[in-house]
């Protein structure tokens, strides 16, 4: 996967307001502007006892897999036959990490994490405990992140307000940018953002330019649809009830492109040059598949 435009590290840090600029703005009436913030991962889980749980999404960087476990829970990261936590969870309830659901790809490296038991997207810059809080918890329940070519942007599908936000990678406050209930989201060359949901209005292509939203496949054909990838001239979605593959393309044509075995629940969807990776929770495994032959095996 190849990610443009490195943004600063310093873009991430915590810039605290000084007591005169909080009274200012408390005088004001104005409520304080939502900033980057340092935190750490409460109580985390033992590393060295930890094993896959429940890998419901997978990110792709390079030769790097990042795997979301929702219920370890943690951050799995694997290059080749080798596999470690990279971020682990909390199990104490309403703490940072203690409900990942999604992840992708960081442009400066490492990755963005969406927790729904802090309403948070975190910035995880390398392995360990230390993350930085991206929104100020003005989030619902984060199913679905991806970021904008430039690396500008992060966009959120946000399962309680059933809704697309983005924020600047550097953190600050969501803005609404469509009313589409997306569990799964991927972006296009031409910077079209794809959806899908578990609506009748099944894929949605969202121009993020201007706020607006087409529903491109509807009347509901898949039982359960959980991930979307686009990869090239064509977008793969995962169904967890159909235990099943569609793909799509952008003229609102869909297909079967796999179905059954070893396939038991897949959720997690992504994609590079060759393959896509599927998570399936059920099977507590990643699948990799080839996109010419649909040759599939296990990786984790």
């Amino acid at each position: 996967m190849t990610l443009l435009l490195a943004i600063s590290h310093l873009a991430v840090g915590v810039q605290p307001a000084s007591a005169q600029e909080a009274a200012e703005t408390e005088a004001s009436g104005e409520k304080p502007a939502i900033q980057a913030k340092d935190v750490e991962v409460p109580s985390p889980i033992d590393a060295a006892s930890a094993s896959v749980t429940y890998p419901r999404a997978v990110a792709v960087n390079g030769d790097q897999r990042f795997i979301v476990d929702l219920d370890l829970p943690g951050i799995w990261v694997q290059q080749g036959e080798k596999k470690e936590l990279y971020t682990p969870g909390t199990k104490l309830l309403r703490k940072p990490m203690n409900r990942p659901w999604c992840v992708v790809p960081h442009p400066q490296g490492g990755v963005l994490i969406g927790d729904s038991a802090t309403r948070e997207i975190y910035y995880a810059k390398e392995p360990g405990v230390k993350l930085v809080a991206l929104n100020g918890g003005y989030l619902g329940i984060p199913m679905a992140l991806a970021v904008d070519a430039a690396g500008e942007q992060i966009y959120v599908g946000d399962a309680e307000r059933r809704a697309v936000f983005r924020l600047p990678i550097s953190g600050g406050k969501p803005e609404l940018v469509a009313r589409v209930n997306a569990r799964g989201l991927s972006f296009d060359a031409d910077g079209m953002l794809w959806a899908i949901t578990p609506d009748a209005d099944a894929v949605v292509k969202i121009d993020v330019a201007n706020n607006k939203a087409e529903t491109v496949v509807g009347d509901r054909p898949y039982q359960f649809p959980n991930g979307l990838v686009w990869a090239g001239d064509e977008g793969f979605v995962t169904d967890g009830y159909g235990k099943s593959i569609w793909r799509f393309t952008a003229d609102g044509k869909t297909e079967k492109w796999f179905e059954g075995e070893p396939l038991q629940g897949p959720v997690g969807l992504t994609a590079d040059e060759s393959y896509l990776y599927v998570s399936d929770p059920r099977s507590k495994q990643v699948f990799r598949f080839d996109r010419k032959t649909k040759s599939v095996e296990p990786t984790l």
